[in-house]
């Protein structure tokens, strides 16, 4: 597994005014989409907005627990200050910043006690519990922290209901990053580009490291990458190849420390000559 698993994985749903968060309307969205949730204090009504999956139960050393999805409100003024790094990186949303602007609020949505669970589950029930969540919390934004991404609300639940899970993934679980490589020896036009979200679920990122590529063709090659692991698991051996830009190209890939952080181990994918840039394991 991934050093940079997530112990808990969560969203932050942000807002322009002040959340009030009603247990008994979430409690009930929550049992549309999640079979077998309960509130892990057996209060419905009130008390912690902390619910248990028990279909979802995780064996410890000493005990049997089950999944839990927790719901809290910020008790501190959002700021769009507090994202910025995720606003440079989010390509899909247009009109992050400016929605962001007027927002002052956040709710935090997170699993607890679920890392061990497998990968494909945890995001599943985690994904099941945040569309309850949403309908139920109006909300202007997601900022989905794993992966440093600005997330429309209305794009992530027309996606999730239409149920194709490739595409629910790559809308919020991961996002590709790109960032100009500039400096002494460096080459014109030099990129690197990435994957965020999978390291959290234990699984190797991607990483892209080139010149002379269309951007956008790289990232889908990162994002069709990034949906195979998650299928597949870390199956990508070193010296083995993927599929690049076109069907008939082959990109050798290596595990190797990310060039740009958070520090992870991520799988390369070398473009070849001669669009490959930097220096590559084997």
């Amino acid at each position: 597994m991934s050093d940079a698993l997530a112990r808990t994985y969560g969203v932050e749903l942000i807002g322009r005014d002040r959340f009030t968060l009603d247990k008994a309307s979430l409690l009930r969205a929550l049992r549309r989409w999640c079979p077998g949730v309960e509130p892990l204090d057996h209060d419905e009504q009130a008390g912690v907005l902390a619910f248990v999956h028990q279909n979802h139960p995780i064996q410890l050393a000493d005990a049997r627990i089950a999944a839990q999805t927790f719901v809290a409100a910020s008790d501190c003024t959002f700021s769009p200050a507090e994202v910025s790094g995720a606003l440079e990186q989010t390509w899909d949303f247009d009109q992050a910043k400016g929605v962001l602007a007027g927002c002052t609020s956040s709710v935090l949505v997170t699993d607890l006690m679920s890392s061990s669970l497998g990968y494909r589950e945890r995001i599943d029930v985690f994904q099941c519990a945040l569309r309850g969540v949403l309908e139920v919390v109006s909300c202007a934004a997601i900022h989905w922290r794993p992966s440093q991404r600005i997330v429309a609300p209305a794009a992530w639940l027309e996606l999730f209901d239409a149920g194709d899970a490739a595409h629910v993934f790559t809308a919020g679980a991961v996002n590709v990053r790109l960032f100009n490589v500039q400096g002494p020896g460096r080459a014109a036009g030099e990129i690197v580009m990435d994957t965020l979200g999978l390291g959290a679920l234990g699984l190797p990122d991607l990483q892209c490291h080139f010149t002379q590529l269309n951007p956008t063709a790289v990232a889908r090659v990162l994002f069709n990458t990034a949906w195979y692991i998650f299928e597949r698991g870390d199956v990508i051996a070193d010296g083995n190849t993927a599929q690049g830009i076109t069907t008939d190209s082959r990109w050798p890939c290596h595990h190797e420390d990310a060039l740009v952080g958070p520090a992870r181990v991520v799988l390369d994918m070398n473009p070849g000559p001669p669009h490959a840039a930097g220096n590559r394991a084997g």
